[in-house]
């Protein structure tokens, strides 16, 4: 067709004309001249046809060849779309509908599962879910769903030249979108619709038209965070599926295209005019941070929470929270946008014959009525807490936004592997619900226990974390973790900041002597504080009974030689305690002494402005134990997919803090703390065991952190009841954390291999001295020193008169004073009672908590320091040199 017949050698071959033929040629010559005109016209439109023609062949073969090559492309693509495919059947929607995160125990067992308030709550057959939601599904997203074979040609033909012309709509079926929840993803691309309608396909193949609805029913999202039918219900309506109206069920039909834009309701503040009814159940509240988009509450809404709180719409618990700001109350309003697009879904049930004209007059009259459910007030497990935390920043590192991370933690059936010992959780536990641990123990008038405590307790050769607990009877709504909030350590600090760093300078040892009398100080700072002795004050005594006895003049002069001006010795503190794994310290050397922890008083007595964590605390004994390694804690070893495929694997962070004789030498100093010191109610029979107590102005919070050949535990108790009052003292001090972690600790032991001794480094001998004054003597103690040094001179004490008293007549004075005073000692070695500062030198973060709220750095001193906002503002404290025992 294409050739050129005015080629050569494509023309057409005539005969030859002879002389007979002329008389015929001249006849026809006439016939033809005659026909020339009309011959002519035809030649004419014969030309303007062949155009025409060319044209259009043209356009066809153009879209010949792009059909080829599009189909050519296109099957490239479908073929790399389902290269890798599943076998589609009910179990395997099952599987998917039913798949939700799963917390393990370090031996595999199941320690929880991932608990939220957008929790799916699957149903086993749609007998569980109204008629209505039914047909409002298949009315708003498929109304051919039961005539097709999963993908509806028709409405995806239409939906593609809709697309085509510019206005979008969508063409999916409900197989393709169950397709999309459970198998593909929510991924825009060709490849996931190619995938979606093969799925649809083979869906439609294999599982029956109820399944493929009830599959689709328990898994789509209906904004506010609620999954599935049954969750949406209730968290809309606060009603079971199966129960509800033509009006719930296209609202809820209504959100799924849009939740952000037609979810039943959206949230206002309260602006004072409400009812009692106005605001029955409708009330949300939300954590108040400071990088979140709320408003600070309005002196109207904080006015409404009396209200609210004499309506009996809150509890005495969340009515502090909401006077304190840490929480926020809002209201559900109903959403007009809903509304309409409700009213769209009950035409096309009304259209398709699922409710009658009287039923879409009534459900179109009717107002969205917003019923939320009562909050669940249930017990909760800190530990919960916080492998969520640490999942959610790990998936976080691996690359995923925040809300990624949090849905797959809540819905993406991750299976997390902790290091949680499943029996120490327990012991941990059922020791935290005995209040005969808790000497003094009270209800603070809003339902919770106080004082409250947390303890964390670590396998200190891998960092990993084998139990933790953040509260006693910690509640669901409350989001305060104690165990990982900075508290005020007191004399904790004090072997970690001061102790370590002497011993390791190697010019420092056990048996060094200095006066525990007040004054005497080498720097001009602290010779204007000015600390008070807490211990007789009355002569030298050794670094060995200075930290069993929590002196706090001597471990201010020991800390002076650190450095040879105050600014070095800082600096010296601070490196090590950021080398020992603590991250809230406030380092500043411009700032306000109030606005930093560089500082005598924060460093040494442990005044800090925010404090440290029971975990870091654990982490950095732990060090010491572990012969001076420090190694990050972790919560979990890995975190997979549910079918094995690996996420994270947990890799802790390690350092060198100190040598392993250092260490030990430490370890030998606090075990000292409990077989000669303060620390002797945390013994454990038959075994070794190295701690320190601490605690902080008026006895406010109380500490014993230690560690055995096995494990570290941190342990904190702390009065942190009400609003505007004044917390309360710890009944017994620091002698009442240490027996909590005896009675923690010595059923965990109790099984295990006694050992009465840690392992002695090579570069550590023995030799024995006199504990009073450390000098070297035949009787005394055997205290640990690093070859290389010894004792400077020979005791001058004569030895010790015997006591021929049976031991059980010996008097007891281990609860003098602040509890903290040795049974050795008498009531002479009391601490003094505070008095006022006598200059401007004991005004400093360390010791005048003005108010103590620490919110953020404002904390001048040591008594209130929790940054949540969960504890009660104090009055003064007036002394810095009493943060410690």
């Amino acid at each position: 067709m294409g050739r050129d017949n005015r080629d050569d050698k494509n023309k057409i071959k005539r005969r030859k004309v002879s002389s007979s033929d002329k008389r015929t040629t001249s006849q026809s010559s006439s016939r033809s001249s005659n026909s020339s005109s009309s011959s002519s016209k035809r030649k004419t439109s014969n030309k303007k046809s062949s155009g025409r023609f060319k044209g259009v062949k043209t356009v066809a073969l153009v879209f010949l060849v792009l059909l080829v090559v599009g189909v050519a492309a296109g099957s490239g693509i479908v073929f790399a779309s389902l290269r890798n495919t599943e076998t589609i059947n009910k179990a395997y929607l099952d599987k998917k509908t039913y798949q939700t995160t799963e917390i393990l125990y370090a031996d595999g067992n199941l320690l929880a599962k991932a608990q939220t308030s957008n929790k799916k709550e699957p149903i086993d057959d749609l007998s569980g879910i109204s008629i209505n939601l039914q047909h409002a599904l298949v009315a708003a997203e498929d109304e051919r769903f039961y005539e097709h074979n999963g993908v509806d040609i028709k409405g995806l033909a239409r939906s593609v030249l809709s697309t085509l012309m510019g206005n979008k709509q969508g063409g999916s079926t409900i197989p393709m979108q169950v397709s999309k929840m459970l198998i593909t993803s929510q991924e825009q691309s060709i490849t996931r619709k190619i995938k979606d309608i093969y799925y649809a396909f083979e869906m439609s193949k294999t599982v029956s038209k109820e399944d493929i609805l009830l599959a689709y029913l328990n898994n789509f999202y209906a904004g506010r965070g609620l999954y599935g039918a049954e969750a949406a219900s209730q968290g809309y309506f606060s009603k079971k599926a199966k129960d509800l109206t033509p009006g719930e069920a296209a609202l809820l039909m209504a959100s799924t295209n849009n939740p952000s834009k037609y979810s039943p309701y959206t949230t206002d503040k309260l602006n004072g005019s409400e009812t009692k009814e106005d605001l029955e159940n409708k009330l949300l509240f939300y954590t108040n941070t400071a990088d979140d988009d709320l408003d600070e509450p309005t002196e109207i809404e904080l006015q409404m929470i009396d209200k609210l709180y004499s309506w009996r719409l809150i509890d005495y618990d969340t009515y502090i929270q909401l006077k304190k700001k840490t929480i926020v109350v809002r209201k559900a309003v109903p959403r007009e946008a809903a509304k309409e697009k409700q009213k769209a879904i009950l035409a096309k049930m009304l259209r398709l014959g699922y409710i009658t004209q009287e039923q879409y007059d009534k459900e179109v009259a009717t107002p969205i009525e917003i019923k939320l459910p009562k909050a669940k007030e249930t017990v909760v497990s800190s530990v919960e807490d916080y492998v969520y935390s640490e999942v959610v920043d790990s998936l976080m590192e691996q690359g995923y936004t925040k809300e990624e991370a949090q849905n797959m933690y809540y819905n993406g059936g991750l299976r997390i592997y902790t290091t949680i010992d499943s029996g120490m959780q327990k012991n941990l536990e059922t020791q935290y619900n005995n209040r005969d641990n808790f000497p003094g123990s009270r209800d603070s008038g809003d339902g919770i226990v106080q004082p409250q405590s947390a303890m964390v307790i670590l396998d200190y050769r891998t960092g990993q974390i084998k139990s933790l607990i953040g509260g006693r009877y910690v509640k669901g709504k409350r989001t305060l973790n104690r165990a990982t909030t900075p508290k005020q350590p007191g004399s904790t600090i004090k072997p970690l900041s001061v102790y370590t760093p002497a011993i390791d300078t190697l010019e420092t040892t056990q048996s060094n002597a200095f006066s525990d009398a007040r004054g005497g100080y080498k720097f001009d700072k602290n010779k204007t504080w000015n600390p008070k002795t807490t211990t007789a004050g009355s002569g030298m005594m050794s670094v060995r009974k200075a930290l069993a006895l929590s002196s706090n003049t001597i471990a201010v002069k020991v800390a002076e030689t650190l450095g040879d001006s105050y600014s070095e010795a800082t600096d010296v503190m601070m490196d090590y305690l950021k080398n020992f794994g603590i991250t809230t310290l406030l380092d500043s050397k411009t700032k306000e002494e109030s606005y930093t922890d560089r500082y005598f008083p924060s460093l040494v007595l442990g005044g800090m402005v925010y404090g440290i964590s029971p975990l870091e605390m654990a982490a950095a004994y732990g060090t010491l134990a572990n012969g001076g390694t420090y190694i990050e804690p972790t919560v979990f070893t890995t975190i997979t997919t549910f079918d094995g495929n690996l996420l994270v694997k947990a890799n802790p962070q390690e350092n060198r803090v100190v040598s392993e004789d250092v260490a030990y030498v430490v370890t030998d100093m606090l075990q000292a703390v409990v077989k000669e010191g303060t620390g002797k109610r945390a013994a454990i029979e038959n075994m070794a065991v190295a701690g320190k107590t601490g605690t902080t102005n008026d006895a406010l919070d109380a500490w014993f952190v230690g560690y055995t050949p096995y494990y570290v535990g941190a342990t904190y108790i702390g009065d942190d009841a009400g609003t505007g009052e004044k917390r309360q003292s710890v009944m017994g001090t620091s002698s009442t954390a240490a027996s909590l972690w005896s009675s923690v600790m010595t059923p965990i032991h109790k099984n295990l291999t006694p050992v009465e001794k840690f392992t002695k480094p090579d570069g550590v001998y023995f030799t024995k001295i006199n504990p009073v004054d450390g000098g070297t003597s035949s009787y005394g103690v055997n205290a640990a020193f690093i070859e290389g040094t010894y004792p400077q001179r020979a005791t001058t004490q004569a030895p010790p008169v015997q006591n021929n008293k049976p031991e059980e007549e010996q008097p007891n004075t281990d609860d003098a004073g602040d509890g903290d005073t040795p049974p050795e000692e008498d009531n002479t070695e009391t601490p003094e009672e505070p008095t006022p500062p006598e200059d401007t030198g004991g005004n400093n973060n360390g010791g005048n908590n003005n108010g103590g709220n620490n919110n953020g750095g404002n904390n001048n001193g040591g008594g209130n320091e929790n940054n949540s906002g969960d504890t009660p503002v104090d009055n003064p404290v007036e002394n810095t040199e009493q943060i410690n025992e």
